[in-house]
């Protein structure tokens, strides 16, 4: 036997490790180089370019010659076509799916998965641990996942109703100790007048807060070093009489480290499953959330006493989480994350300041344990304790850098606590989704939407938040957000899309696969763009519509489309029959021509035309006549907007997030054209209203203008006529007696060689020399 595939083989192991560590390297590499490749634009600019697609031809016959030989091992008759993505990327999935899944059988029978244990068997026996949750830990790099099965909701036995809606969230407190103002819940409006939220409980202490002398001055003792957490008292509370025994004891003593666990993966809004707290006198303390939920607002006690200072480390979220689940508030804060901030140190996480300032390796790979499980695991409780434990020796040593830091003065240490300040102050809102919350995780992904893929995402994204909100889950845990992105980019028209969009498919997908599906096809039917028309260029010979009679230069102020302009211009003014106007003749059905000479008769048989242009022809330029095309695609969109119309309101039968989104979509869309189309045969009316006008007003200016130049000119002919006779009579008496003499230019009138169309244009004065 090959010592290389026995297990038995001792060099197994080694060959397969450094195998392995080869192979995710390669991969590594093969993944980096893919993405550097160029995309979108980039690639089509690189496309005109001759040696780029020798070289991209070259690589994809490369790819295509390997991938052909794996395929082949798993389907022999089948292989990678050319120009068939689709079919290629169908092939190539199956064929992984294949390969997969054949991995995992040989993984499962090698470890005996199939096969019935002698301790699953026992433990079937064991009544009493069938419902215990079956703990499974997952090494990610230098952080140990720790989950569990079985795991009994906790939010199912609270007693105060989860509320997941949009609705305004209501403070949970019911008593306020140590007040200055009376409890009141006051609700805050923005400037619209809607109600955003409810005031702080604790907003005028919080206001007239000031620390303590003791927490401002440097202590003159040496710090104490906390002793290791293995000698250190320690007590789990669980029920409300230990609960009360710790709000006794916390009411004896001036600091308090508080830290939060929390839970956001199988409930909308998250769950806060621990709360330790460290003191120096009583050690640490952690109290299981759950089990006490209704019991800790008892802690108000002392969170809210201003003489007493609560440590905390990166409180921004902690502060929220107790008022949301309980209804703590915290006044007299100190965060170190804000102080390690002021002091401008390396690192900002609790790891590195528990490492500068206790040189303490904190261990963080059960930051994503599931905290839920009861009973809770002995790591993960020794997990929560470091958490706090050393964090008020911490707050001594900042405490006297930040003096030291300000050479004796304590203003770097009240802006410390002025920023802490500032974050109990904060007040829990809910997760409200409006119009551009998707856009989060698209900015994220880096991708590049048309208006359907966009649409899809939005719609996919509002409805995965409406079922989280209902099944009490996290969005991530219905459909990660890859996932969402990958369906609102692919758009697939069939489910075998859906599958391979998200694999591997959670839950939630598979029991959802046709109400997804229906969505990305109703997606599909919004147009790409609701304001551009690419039309085609529209041929002279193929127009049947209404033929327009007007100048060349007067079409700049006329529409070539189908309304009833004739109306128009009889509806501006009385017009005479003796006008000279554009006119338009009925409806023919002759083909249109470009040339075509129709001019309207008068009652003497004569044609009338425009007195802007004697010449006047049936001409349309190539812009108008697409305009008048443009008109037609507009009808035709109009009405391929109805069909999909039709078809998405067959869709969206029962859903009414697809007809709210997509329908009224297409509804907008469709009122856009329409109305685009009011508007610019409003405007051909106006304009062909003043055409009219115009040429009115001009055709009468023009008729008596050349009535007074004719009765000018009949005096300056006749006179013209006489000295042009007398000239000459006078030139042939002189050629006969001075036959030799130059001809004398200035005597002649050349008025008579003018048309008169050149009468009103000024002359210059010519200047002969005379030939001696």
């Amino acid at each position: 036997m090959n010592s290389v595939l026995n297990p038995e083989a001792p060099e197994f192991y080694p060959d397969l490790t450094s195998f392995t560590k080869s192979a995710y390297k390669t991969i590594y590499n093969t993944v980096v180089t893919s993405n550097s490749f160029p995309s979108e634009a980039t690639y089509k600019f690189l496309k005109t370019f001759t040696d780029f697609n020798i070289v991209t031809c070259k690589l994809s016959e490369s790819f295509e010659d390997q991938s052909n030989q794996i395929i082949i091992t798993e389907f022999p008759n089948m292989a990678l076509q050319k120009n068939d993505m689709e079919y290629n990327k169908e092939l190539l999935v199956d064929t992984n799916d294949r390969i997969l899944d054949r991995i995992q059988i040989n993984i499962d029978t090698l470890n005996n998965v199939n096969t019935v244990s002698d301790q699953l068997l026992d433990g079937m026996k064991l009544n009493s641990d069938v419902n215990r949750p079956v703990i499974e830990k997952i090494r990610l790099g230098s952080t140990m996942l720790i989950s569990a099965k079985n795991i009994t909701r906790p939010q199912l036995t609270f007693k105060d109703t989860v509320d997941n809606s949009e609705n305004l969230w209501v403070p949970k407190i019911s008593d306020k100790p140590n007040n200055i103002k009376p409890l009141a819940l006051n609700i805050i409006y923005d400037e619209k007048g809607e109600a955003v939220g409810y005031e702080h409980p604790y907003k005028v202490e919080l206001d007239l807060y000031e620390p303590p002398p003791e927490f401002i001055e440097p202590d003159l003792k040496p710090l104490p070093f906390p002793e290791k957490m293995e000698v250190t008292k320690f007590a789990y509370i669980d029920t409300e009489a230990e609960l009360d025994k710790l709000v006794e004891h916390l009411n004896t003593v001036s600091e308090i480290a508080v830290d939060v666990e929390h839970h956001a993966y199988r409930t909308y809004q998250g769950i806060t499953c621990l709360i330790q707290i460290t003191t120096t006198e009583g050690g640490d303390f952690v109290i299981d959330a759950l089990a006490l939920r209704e019991h800790i607002h008892k802690l108000n006690l002392s969170f809210t006493d201003p003489r007493k200072i609560k440590v905390f480390h990166g409180a921004d979220m902690d502060v929220l989480w107790l008022q949301r689940d309980f209804g703590v508030y915290i006044v007299g804060l100190f965060d170190t994350y804000q102080a390690a901030k002021m002091l401008n140190l390396t690192g900002l996480a609790l790891k590195h300041v528990l490492k500068q300032y206790c040189n303490v390796n904190a261990d963080k790979k059960y930051q994503l344990a599931d905290w839920r499980m009861r009973p809770l695991p002995g790591e993960l409780v020794e997990y929560a304790r470091q958490d706090t434990h050393y964090l008020l020796y911490v707050w001594r040593r900042m405490r006297c850098e930040l003096l030291d830091a300000a050479t004796g003065q304590d203003n770097l240490l009240r802006a410390v606590f002025k920023n802490s300040k500032l974050i109990c102050g904060s007040t829990y809102r809910k997760f409200v989704v409006d119009d551009n919350s998707h856009m989060s995780i698209y900015l994220r992904s880096k991708r590049v939407f048309n208006t359907r893929q966009m649409a899809a995402l939005k719609l996919l994204f509002k409805w995965r938040d409406s079922q989280a909100r209902i099944l009490d889950e996290s969005v991530t845990y219905l459909i990660p957000n890859h996932m969402l992105i990958a369906l609102a980019e692919a758009l697939p028209r069939e489910m075998q899309g859906v599958n391979a969009c998200c694999s591997p498919m959670p839950p939630f997908v598979k029991q959802n696969m046709i109400a997804i599906h229906r969505m990305i096809l109703s997606c599909r039917e919004i147009p790409l763009d609701s304001i551009a028309y690419s039309t085609p260029t529209p041929s002279c010979s193929g127009y049947q519509g209404p033929a327009y009679q007007f100048d060349v230069h007067d079409g700049l102020y006329t529409k070539f489309d189908n309304i009833n302009v004739q109306s128009t211009i009889e509806s501006t003014n009385d017009i005479n029959e003796n006008d000279q106007i554009l006119t338009i003749p009925p409806k023919h059905e002759d083909n249109f021509h470009c040339n075509k000479s129709t001019y309207k008769m008068d009652k003497n048989g004569h044609e009338i035309v425009s007195t802007l242009n004697a010449n006047a022809k049936m001409y349309i330029p190539p812009y108008y006549r697409y305009r008048g095309y443009r008109f037609l695609a507009k009808d035709e969109e109009i009405r391929k907007l109805e069909e999909k119309e039709a078809k998405v309101t067959a869709i969206a039968q029962g859903d009414p997030l697809i007809k709210s989104e997509v329908l009224l979509k297409l509804q907008e869309s469709k009122n856009n054209l329409i109305q685009e189309d009011k508007e610019e045969t409003e405007q051909d009316h106006i304009f062909l209203k003043k055409v009219v006008q115009r040429k009115r007003k001009m055709s009468t200016e023009t008729t008596e203008s050349k009535d007074e130049t004719n009765a000018q000119e009949e005096p300056i002919q006749e006179v013209d006529k006489q000295s042009s006779n007398d000239a000459e009579i006078k030139l042939n008496s002189t050629s006969d007696n001075k036959a030799d003499k130059t001809f004398n230019y200035k005597q002649v009138n050349y008025k008579k060689f003018h048309n008169e169309c050149e009468q009103s244009r000024k002359q210059p004065k010519m200047k002969f020399k005379k030939h001696k």
